[in-house]
């Protein structure tokens, strides 16, 4: 059995300013040295249950923080195969219309994305793109507005809170400590009772509607996420965005 971790930056423990995340800025080192120590604490506490192989898959294709690429955390090659596996998602951030949210955002500024009667976001994306592929999710974690989404679309999932936003652009962490403790006890007290290994399978067929930054909006139909993904990344990019979800289609 293998873990496959995948992780986004805004949500990770300690990333308390969104200038962090921006490569131009020299907090972003700062930023990178958060994200290896939550994926670090997981993967130690995966391994210590007797996980055997963990993989790393950054959500946006973010070059890996050269501290991961250990022996112990290998990166996940896409698109990924058929052996068994579970899957976390961990620091990721809520919609971009989602109210007292840090570092909002639905793939580029001012997109929307509706999905069966309810607003959609990354997450939604991710642990549907993970449940089509049959791969059960264990663990969720971003700041107070993620796991309020959580509750939408993964509410199965035990979600942890690392982070309260202040505005958009700020939010109070947890001390890094006590926030890392809280995902290793969290998901060892999933791994230790299958029934909370959940698999969020998107309907089908999917159809979503999307609005777009400059006004208007996109009715999407797709038979899989890997046609989805392949619509919203043309989207993206046809608004002057950088395409990141077609690279997660398995063929």
């Amino acid at each position: 059995m293998e873990l496959v971790i995948v992780a986004d930056l805004e949500g990770m423990s300690g990333v308390a300013e969104r200038a962090w995340c921006d490569p131009a800025r020299p907090e972003y080192a700062r930023a990178l040295d958060q994200y290896a120590e939550d994926v670090r604490v997981v993967s130690q506490a995966a391994r210590a249950f007797g996980i055997a192989r963990i993989r790393l898959l950054d959500w946006h294709g973010r070059a890996i923080p050269p501290s991961l690429c250990t022996s112990d955390i290998e990166p996940a090659l896409l698109p990924l195969d058929r052996n068994p596996r579970l899957a976390v998602l961990l620091g990721f951030h809520a919609r971009g219309d989602a109210p007292r949210a840090f570092a909002p955002c639905t793939l580029l500024p001012g997109l929307s994305i509706e999905w069966d009667g309810r607003p959609a976001g990354e997450l939604a994306l991710a642990s549907r793109w993970l449940g089509e592929q049959g791969i059960p999710l264990l663990l969720v974690s971003g700041d107070r507005a993620l796991t309020a989404e959580a509750e939408l679309w993964t509410d199965q999932t035990t979600a942890i809170a690392v982070k309260l936003a202040h505005s958009p652009d700020r939010a109070e962490c947890l001390p890094p400590d006590r926030a890392r403790a809280a995902l290793v006890d969290a998901l060892q007290r999933v791994l230790a009772r299958r029934s909370w290994w959940w698999v969020y399978r998107p309907s089908s067929p999917i159809d979503v509607t999307v609005s777009l930054p400059a006004g208007g909006q996109a009715r999407l139909v797709a038979s899989s996420m890997n046609e989805l993904f392949v619509q919203l990344d043309r989207l993206v990019a046809r608004a002057g965005g950088i395409p990141t979800l077609a690279r997660l289609a398995s063929s």
